[in-house]
């Protein structure tokens, strides 16, 4: 069967100079037009998801695995057996650690389309340092909180803190720098082809049966893109420099939010 461009150069050559207002070439190329902003979508949201996820489940859950064990390791063996103000029982390997590992997988798919996003606010060469530092403020503050067992009966306390701001601002770095490899032009997902297909399938499946949040997720993922294919001049203004700088000063009271929080509650611990 001949390819959209080989029914293109046949109707450049009989109709001449008039063949762009051809009703047959305006399909082809209209087909064509979306088959490649559909692949180069699914492409970009792989990168985002698969660097995030695989981020999200080494670094979170193995990471966030090993750090409950040193913490054990150093605390009062009294502990043993506890719940976790996560849920988690202590010295105990059970199906909670699989749940976790899915958990954090999933939570760090979620921070790899929020990278996406957010990426071109950022100068390419410090993505990685400034996700890291990102990561560790806001994701110490979600974390880390006065009360409960994590931060209250671990010893030493300064050694919880510092293993809990330093998983996320790792998982930051880590998250930047894959997502960046996997947007590359030589990357694995470029080579991949269809296969990219896959991975957002397996990826926005189970957001999806995370229930509505989900749903919503991927909803506006749907709604952006084909606002940003009905209206090509809404990319142009998200890359214009007063957006640039309005969604810098945003990130910016985010990060500083969150430090304030994050201060107030290492100060009430310690």
């Amino acid at each position: 069967m001949a390819s959209p461009s080989d029914v293109g150069a046949v109707y450049r050559f009989v109709y001449g100079s008039g063949v762009a207002h051809h009703p047959a070439v305006s399909e082809i190329s209209l087909e064509a037009s979306w088959r490649r902003d559909l692949a180069g979508t699914v492409r970009w949201l792989s990168a985002g998801a698969l660097g995030g996820l695989i981020a999200g489940l080494v670094v979170g859950g193995v990471g966030g695995r090993l750090a409950m064990l040193v913490l054990r390791l150093t605390s009062d063996s009294a502990l043993r057996g506890l719940k976790t103000d996560d849920g988690f029982i202590i010295g105990r390997f059970s199906g909670d650690t699989l749940f976790l590992l899915i958990f954090t997988a999933l939570l760090g798919l979620l921070g790899g389309l929020f990278y996406l996003v957010v990426r071109s606010l950022v100068p390419p060469r410090l993505r990685p340092a400034l996700t890291g530092i990102f990561g560790g403020i806001v994701g110490g503050a979600i974390v880390i909180s006065p009360g409960g067992i994590d931060f209250t009966r671990l010893e030493p306390l300064s050694l919880a803190i510092a293993l809990f701001v330093a998983l996320p601002a790792l998982y930051g770095v880590a998250m930047s720098q894959l997502v960046e490899r996997l947007l590359g032009k030589d990357s694995v997902l470029n080579r991949a082809g269809a296969w990219s297909w896959a991975v957002v399938v397996l990826a926005f499946v189970p957001i999806a049966l995370t229930g509505p949040f989900g749903l919503i997720v991927i909803l506006i993922g749907a709604v952006a893109w084909l606002l940003g294919r009905a209206f090509p001049q809404l990319a142009s203004i998200w890359g214009s420099v007063p957006a640039m700088w309005v969604g810098r000063v945003m990130l910016a009271g985010l990060t500083g939010a969150a430090l304030v929080n994050l201060i107030a509650d290492i100060d009430t611990i310690l």
